[in-house]
């Protein structure tokens, strides 16, 4: 049986350290990114829906409306009053006017609700994007953090005959 040494040890922890820290960057990132995913689902179903929902309203409100100017119309003609000429002709067309301006308001309501919601969507894939990117650079520093844990005692001082240490009074320095 082989008996490691403590540098051996060290080692064979650093390398594992690294290793473990690269897997959970990319884990995390990879999470990350399908919650991303999925809340950039959840906006777009959100978005389409908004859109369902204000075309009903607008149809809901059309047909009451309708339904007014029919009672309008028949109160006319039931007191002798000719609808379609004069005053009561500018009424009711200044009616239908104001009541399709007020169905284009409820549909350009949902519309931009639908679009705020579809620019969301489109963030959070973009969040979805990135995070898988920061995994990246992550999982990169762990395992560079880890090599230089590795080779730093080997590797100490090679190169260089300057030191940065730290001088008698606390401050930093070189000697």
């Amino acid at each position: 049986m082989a008996a490691f040494s403590s540098a051996s040890i060290a080692t064979i922890a650093a390398v594992a350290s690294a290793g473990m820290g690269v897997v959970g960057a990319i884990s995390q990132g990879q999470a990350a990114s399908k919650q991303a995913k999925f809340q950039a689902q959840v906006a777009q179903q959100q978005a389409a829906h908004a859109r369902k929902l204000a075309a009903a309203q607008e149809d809901d409100f059309r047909h009451d409306q309708s339904r007014l100017m029919a009672q309008r119309r028949a109160a006319l003609g039931g007191a002798g009053v000719e609808a379609g000429t004069g005053s009561p002709l500018f009424v009711t067309t200044d009616l239908a006017a104001e009541v399709e301006l007020n169905a284009l308001r409820i549909r350009q309501g949902g519309e931009a609700q639908a679009t705020r919601l579809e620019q969301a969507a489109q963030l959070f894939r973009l969040a979805g994007k990135n995070a898988k990117r920061g995994a990246m650079f992550r999982a990169g520093a762990s395992l560079l953090s880890g090599a230089a844990k590795v080779a730093g005692p080997s590797f100490a001082g090679v190169g260089s005959s300057t030191s940065f240490t730290s001088v008698n009074d606390g401050a930093p320095g070189f000697r």
